[in-house]
Order: C-alpha cells, then structure tokens, then sequence
C-alpha cells in the first residue's frame, strides 16, 4: 500500500463531493431498518467477521480479492465506501495500518484490531524500512503480521470479534456468541483435518514467495527456509535473489510457491534455471475456489501437502 499516493484528505472531499459508489466488495445494502455496518480490511479478516456477525449486520470488505494489501492503492470511492460503518477490522502491525487514517476522514469512530497470539519476528529484508513514497504509518514493525494464517489464531480472532461486535450493538450478545461458537467448531474441525493432512510428510522444508506464512508453518510443523521477496511487492536484488538460490539448492526444494496477488514474473524465470515446479500459495483467498476463510486454509495445506511428497 503506498499511502503517500493517496492524498487522503483531498480524496475524501471528492469522494464527498461526487458521490462515488462503492468499490469495496461485500453485500449490497437492502432496503428496510438501518443496519449495523462495520468493515474489515482483507477477505480473511473479512470472512471470519460475517461469520460472527449474519445477516444483522452489513460488512464490506475493503481491499478486493486478488489485489495484495502490500500493493492496494486508495481511490475516493474507497473512503466512500467506509462512510456510516461503525468500526474498521484491521489486521494491524504495519500491515493495513493506513485503514486508520481513512477511517478517520471518513468518519468512522475506531478501528478494531482482533486479539491474537502474534509473536513471530519479520525476518531481515535486503532493504530495511519502507518504500518511497509510504506515509509513516505504513512502514512495517518488527512483528509479523500475517497471524491469521494459523487456525490457532484464527479462533482467538473470533471470539475477539464476537466481543467487539457485541460492544457496538449490545443487543445482539446471545446472537453474536452463538454463531461464533458454531464458527469456532468448524475452525476446529478445519484444523485437525489440516494436522491429519500435514503429518508424516517426508519432507517439512518450504519457500515462499513471500513472508507471509510463518505462522501457517508454525501452527503445522513446517520449516520456511528461504522466501523470495523480502518486501512484499519489490523484486529482490541480486543479493537476495543469490541467497534464495542458495538456500533452496542447499536444501534440494523440488517446489517453490507463488501468490496469487504478486508478480511472479521473475520467479518463473528462476525456477526454471534450479529445474524445479511451481505451485500457488494464497495468503489472501477470496477467488475461486478458496471463497472462505476455511477453503483457503484447506486449499494451502493440500497445495504443501502434494508439494512436498512430489
């Protein structure tokens, strides 16, 4: 996200003043008693409130599928879009921070960040701190944000949700903690199938595309020995570039793994050269086939399960 091509304070005038529709993707507003209506940052934060939530209250996501958070640029009719929600899910830690200056002219009155273990260290870019032309709040921390890609995690954001959405709309407690216990079983049973699908591999070694699964790799048992893009969207230089290499020769990867939501021009050209395959991982979900939180975590352990025994 390069915050510094936003001109927040002048898009929200024109999106004011223009009237610009939605381009956030979520439901439609329905005639009738005005809803509640929040908005979540990523399809997976996303998906995990409109589980808790139902059909009571109206949630939009703000960055579609298929776009990176990393990469996502602001336009009027984003801010737009947020005018009248009550709160903004975030995933935070440098991650979506700039969702909380555009909530702000938009009028919004907080920004919730879910509670989750989130511990993991970033590892070291070939570059430190952020990209020409970020606002300040968009440089990362030193934490790992992508915490959601653990189950684990995932069941402490719901109930974290549950508890939020309870606090802006008191009346819908029972209703609010009963969907999320029913969410938090099939979480439960997602991740067992996971570990199932995950044990006895004959091999625990992977590379990423990028930093974001550290914690998925955590949660199952696996080993990230090398990633490709130390920042996320910026083609590594020749040293990183000469790293990675190494460390996949070293430790005779068959498979390295592209996203859906970054270029992955030059890491087709590379692994071509190391004779090895490439396989999709999908941080983010929301395409086809990967329509829920749940079928996103699915579809990555089945992507890492079939590399690994290749």
């Amino acid at each position: 996200m390069t915050t510094g091509k936003c001109h927040v304070m002048g898009i929200v005038l024109l999106s004011l003043c223009l009237g610009m529709g939605p381009l956030a993707w979520g439901e439609a507003p329905t005639a009738g008693p005005a809803r509640l209506k929040v908005a979540a940052t990523i399809f997976p934060l996303y998906d995990l409130v409109r589980n808790v939530a139902g059909p009571a209250v109206q949630v939009i996501l703000v960055v579609p599928p298929g776009v990176s958070e990393h990469t996502f640029e602001v336009r009027a009719s984003t801010v737009r879009t947020l005018a009248g929600s009550a709160a903004v899910f975030a995933i935070g830690h440098g991650l979506d921070d700039w969702v909380a200056r555009l909530a702000r002219e938009a009028g919004v009155g907080q920004t919730i960040v879910p509670d989750a273990r989130v511990s993991l260290q970033r590892g070291e870019p070939e570059h430190t701190g952020h990209r020409q032309g970020d606002a300040p709040e968009a440089r990362h921390d030193a934490v790992e944000p992508h915490y959601w890609l653990s189950i684990p995690n995932a069941l402490a954001m719901v109930q974290s949700i549950a508890e939020a959405l309870e606090r802006l709309d008191p009346a819908g407690q029972a209703a609010y903690q009963q969907r999320a216990a029913a969410y938090r079983e099939q979480l439960q049973s997602a991740d067992t199938a996971i570990r199932q699908l995950l044990a006895n591999l004959p091999r625990r070694d992977i590379a990423t595309f990028h930093g974001a699964f550290s914690y998925f790799a955590e949660a199952y048992g696996l080993n990230v020995i090398a990633t490709f893009e130390p920042v996320p969207g910026k083609e590594p230089g020749p040293r990183a570039v000469e790293m990675f290499v190494r460390q996949v020769r070293a430790a005779n990867l068959r498979v390295l793994f592209l996203e859906p939501q970054l270029s992955a021009a030059p890491l087709r050209g590379l692994a071509q050269d190391l004779g090895v395959s490439l396989r999709m991982l999908d941080p983010l979900g929301g395409g086809e086939g990967r329509e829920s939180y749940i079928t996103m975590m699915q579809f990555n352990a089945a992507q890492i399960a079939a590399a690994l025994r290749e």
